[in-house]
């Protein structure tokens, strides 16, 4: 029982001096956008999703639906594996950049935007093999 006891204490202190990672310092900031990027998501479904984004012959191209005009284009690839694999560009639209600036792992793309200066925001993911 006591052997029990001791067990319990020596985890509660590990527990307490070890840092989270699910916690992040500006995690009241983050909160705060959710509802604008769930209306930017929103925004490009309705729109049919304007910015098409594919990889061919070893770059990624960011191209659009004709007639549309994009403006401020920004695109982040965030690596699942590999948080110093994150990437993030500014972009126009059409163009694209090479692949191999990708180190080898699964991304999930943020493509944001503006068109007549509102934003939208398209997610999609991107595996670099």
């Amino acid at each position: 029982m006591v052997t029990f006891v001791v067990f319990i204490g020596y985890m509660v202190v590990v527990i307490t001096n070890e840092s989270s990672e699910l916690i992040a310092e500006d995690y009241y900031e983050q909160e705060q956008t959710i509802d604008a990027d769930m209306v930017a998501k929103k925004r490009a479904q309705e729109a049919g999703f304007p910015v098409h984004f594919y990889a061919q012959k070893g770059n990624l191209y960011f191209q659009t639906k004709t007639g549309v005009e994009v403006q401020k284009l920004h695109a982040s690839f965030m690596c699942y594996n590999d948080k110093n694999s994150d990437l993030a560009l500014d972009l126009k639209a059409g163009s694209s950049f090479p692949i191999a600036q990708l180190k080898k792992g699964n991304y999930t793309v943020d493509i944001r935007y503006q068109i007549k200066g509102k934003t939208f925001l398209q997610q999609t993911t991107y595996l670099r093999k």
